[in-house]
């Protein structure tokens, strides 16, 4: 594409002047820009980017933009994939809200970390201690916390450890009404308007709407998709309605976390199936003996890389931790009991060495996909629904059918101890029409995910790109319960509007970072920030690259 005449229709936000909060405020083109993307297949300019130093800074914040209606977007690093991170309002960095403390209290296995602290950050902490929080992204060298909590992240782990909901002990919240309140499980929070309203205007109805929301809630192990009702059910804590809840019911600021012991031992086996068919019956057995880890490649992402084998329909990746030597040795065992009817080949590792050196190939997935120059791009678009287990081959199916249908190659893998796969679509964007097939795959999968009693995401919340999309899975009754939860917590709608519930001005894929229609980016930034996605930079500093030097004036701007 090429540079507009002008940049002023950019530089015009039309926003009122911003507060004089303690911390950085930016309206300026540049700035902008540099947050324009996330991960995922997003591009929208915001109008002005805040990097409140304070949670003092960040309630001024809040309070200017409630009395002016101005929508306020949260964000941490930037690695969440679904645009529940990006938004034409004020970008609010959450990355050095308080000075990111981390404090461990090894005695009681409790962590507390600022919202802008990394899992990684907490992690080197707890390990002084011989702790750890059993969840791990495999963005953990970068998501913030805040962001962990806000789409109630997983990863590889979560086959034993489960998502980060179960290890959440309380959360620091600022309310859309300037309120900052602590929400701990098993206690009653203190009055606050937010809390009042949902008391009042809310929880009769959920109580009275139970047994349908436990009937339409899928019955998956793992679900960021809508607010969590079924889990407010079952604890009657408020925290679990905001865990997940992509900044839409409130600013996390801070989260008290359990810690456990680092296990001392670790094995794993890898299997090369010969069918797919099979994987509906392993994995449940799988589960039986145990593991920690149970992760899938699918025959379409060895072709990718090419390492592809005449027989494999896919790799599985088993995992085991524990203290007991000879109790992980029967583990290992009986796993290769279940695996050795169905394997193509076994290999096997007995030391964290040899299990990375196992693990290799499922770590370098997203940095190999991103690196596309051949005309396609690989595009987040059906990339993390979750069905039962027993679906999980059907689901697979699916998937390559409506890649085949329409023309657009996939590539899957991902945890399928939980039944949770991430696809990812590489249209050729040199090609008339591309746009419109994705649209219509994701049409097809979203069907496949409902007919199979899934979810549209495991992990990594709606964001923009699934929320037009609840009412699917969901249906009428339970979105408007959603509605009426964010209601009660944002009654002015300035919390991340569009995400979770979905704006009526916006279209579905109406803001795609790749295309003639995308806005316009400074030539240097678009390039920077392919980069970002390329090898996953998403702990450098927006600001940082918004203020280096921009190319020269006669520098053309990228093309798609």
């Amino acid at each position: 594409m090429t540079a507009p005449p002008s940049v002023e229709p950019l530089t015009g936000t039309g926003l009122p002047p911003l507060p004089g909060f303690l911390g950085t405020a930016r309206t300026d083109l540049r700035a902008r820009a540099a947050y324009a993307e996330a991960a995922g297949i997003f591009r929208i300019i915001p109008g002005a980017i805040t990097v409140p130093s304070t949670t003092a800074a960040l309630r001024e914040l809040v309070l200017w933009a409630a009395r002016r209606r101005v929508p306020l977007v949260p964000r941490g690093a930037g690695s969440a994939m679904a645009g529940g991170n990006i938004g034409p309002g004020v970008i609010v960095d959450l990355t050095a809200l308080d000075g990111c403390p981390i404090e461990i209290r090894p005695e009681a296995r409790l962590a507390y970390a600022g919202a802008g602290a990394t899992l990684r950050d907490l992690t080197e902490e707890a390990e002084r201690f011989g702790l750890r929080l059993p969840p791990n992204p495999s963005s953990a060298r970068f998501a913030t916390l805040g962001g962990i909590v806000s789409t109630n992240a997983s990863g590889p782990r979560s086959v034993r450890a489960g998502s980060v909901r179960r290890w959440v002990q309380a959360i620091d919240l600022l309310t859309a009404d300037g309120d900052s309140l602590t929400l701990r499980r098993g206690m009653t929070p203190r009055p606050c308007p937010a809390v009042d309203r949902f008391l009042r205007d809310v929880e009769p109805a959920l109580h009275s709407a139970r047994d349908t929301i436990l009937a339409r809630f899928p019955k998956v192990r793992k679900n960021s998709s809508g607010y969590a009702l079924d889990a407010w059910l079952s604890s009657g804590d408020l925290l679990d309605l905001i865990i997940g809840s992509e900044g839409t019911l409130g600013l996390v600021t801070g989260v008290e976390w359990r810690l456990v012991p680092i296990p001392g031992h670790c094995a794993g086996i890898r299997a090369s199936l010969d069918d797919i068919r099979s994987l509906g019956t392993i994995v449940p057995q799988l589960l039986e003996v145990d593991p920690s880890s149970v992760e899938y490649l699918d025959a379409t992402f060895l072709e990718f890389v090419g390492q592809a084998e005449d027989g494999v329909a896919g790799l599985l990746m088993v995992e085991f931790e524990g203290d007991d030597p000879s109790a992980l040795t029967e583990r290992l065992r009986e796993a290769r009991r279940i695996l050795r009817p169905h394997a193509v080949r076994l290999d096997e590792a007995a030391d964290p060495a040899a299990l990375d050196a196992l693990w290799d190939i499922r770590h370098s997935v997203s940095p190999i996909l991103a690196r596309q120059e051949d005309g396609r791009r690989s595009m987040q678009v059906i990339e993390d629904a979750c069905v039962p287990l027993t679906a999980l081959s059907r689901y697979i199916d699916a998937v390559r059918a409506a890649g085949r249908k329409h023309g657009i190659d996939v590539v899957m893998f991902g945890h399928a101890g939980d039944g949770n796969l991430h696809v990812n679509l590489l249209p050729d964007v040199t090609i008339d029409g591309w746009e419109e097939r994705i649209l219509s795959i994701y049409r097809d999968v979203t069907a496949a995910v409902e007919s199979l009693g899934g979810t549209l995401s495991g992990e990594h919340g709606d964001g923009r790109l699934r929320a037009r999309s609840l009412h699917t899975v969901y249906g009428p009754d339970i979105v408007e319960l959603f509605r009426r939860v964010k209601e009660a917590f944002d009654p002015v709608g300035i919390l991340n509007p569009g995400v979770k519930i979905p704006c009526a001005e916006e279209r579905p894929f109406g803001s795609l970072k790749i295309g003639n229609s995308a806005p316009y980016l400074p030539a240097d930034i678009e390039e920077s920030l392919r980069d970002v996605e390329r090898f996953a930079r998403y702990s450098m500093s927006r600001l940082d690259l918004a203020d280096e030097p921009p190319l020269p004036a006669h520098h053309s701007p990228l093309t798609a």
